[in-house]
């Protein structure tokens, strides 16, 4: 049987053994605790229409918030003045950037020096816009009786038609052009009257408030020759010899008169018996 004083020797240094192993267990516990980099948690939206997303929220976790370095930069451009709030949050204004691809980075770095980088990109367009488009009812080829009237006809279609230049020309457009008449809706109309002769009509629309499309459209008008029908002429005297010479007569009526007589048809006066 071992001594009482050995006895008590070995369990006096088991004790310490044990003290300085709890201390030592505790203390790497805690040392963990203290050590850990901050962490970055924050919204990202992705792709957006401007003006629906205004700005950015981030979230900061640290065991000593009000010791951290922050280093947060839009586009590569310092975002300045930024302070995490008590619940380690603050917010990066976006609502002054235009369309195209952005992003925005944040460092954070704790007492100890410990760094965390987040970091995203997104991406604002504009709203989505029709197509312009000039919708013929007759199509691009129309034809059209020499003396008639005609008219043309159609639709222009866009999402915001208040924001459309509309124009025509029978000429070249870089030439010369006019507005071409059109209803709040797009409907638009273009008269011509006593058609004479082929006619080629050009129009182009360009619409669009932040994305810009073009259509144009050609109409070619065919205008027939007149009429052999003698009904479908003006009757008269043609000849520019005769004393009743008609300037607006088309076909000859066999009235023309002559001093001296009525033509006999032959060109010649008729003799006297």
């Amino acid at each position: 049987m071992k001594n009482p004083e050995q006895v008590r020797s070995l369990v006096l240094a088991f004790l310490m053994f044990g003290s300085v192993m709890v201390g030592v267990f505790y203390f790497d516990i805690d040392s963990v605790g203290l050590d850990q980099p901050p962490a970055i948690s924050a919204e990202e939206p992705g792709d957006f229409v401007i003006g629906e997303v205004l700005s950015i929220k981030v979230t900061i976790v640290d065991e000593a918030l009000d010791e951290l370095v922050l280093d947060v930069t839009l586009d590569g451009d310092r975002v300045a003045n930024v302070y995490p709030l008590d619940n380690g949050s603050f917010v990066v204004d976006i609502s002054h950037l235009d369309v195209g691809l952005h992003a925005l980075k944040v460092i954070a770095r704790d007492k100890n020096l410990l760094e965390t980088r987040w970091f995203t990109e997104f991406n604002i367009s504009y709203p989505a816009e029709d197509e312009t488009q000039i919708n013929l009812d007759h199509g691009e080829e129309m034809t059209v009786d020499h003396g008639d009237n005609i008219r043309i006809t159609g639709n222009l279609t866009h999402s915001t038609i208040t924001s459309c230049i509309f124009i025509w020309t029978d000429a070249q457009l870089e030439e010369s052009s006019l507005g071409m008449p059109m209803t709040e809706e797009g409907a638009f109309y273009l008269d011509f009257t006593n058609m004479q002769e082929n006619l080629t009509i050009t129009m182009e629309a360009t619409c669009g408030v932040n994305i810009i499309t073009v259509d144009s459209k050609i109409v070619n008008i065919t205008t027939n020759p007149p009429s052999d029908e003698g009904g479908d002429l003006t009757q008269g005297c043609t000849d520019p010899e005769a004393e009743n010479y008609d300037a607006e007569a088309e076909e000859d009526d066999g009235s023309c008169t002559y001093e001296g007589g009525e033509d006999n048809g032959t060109g010649e006066e008729p003799s006297e018996e």
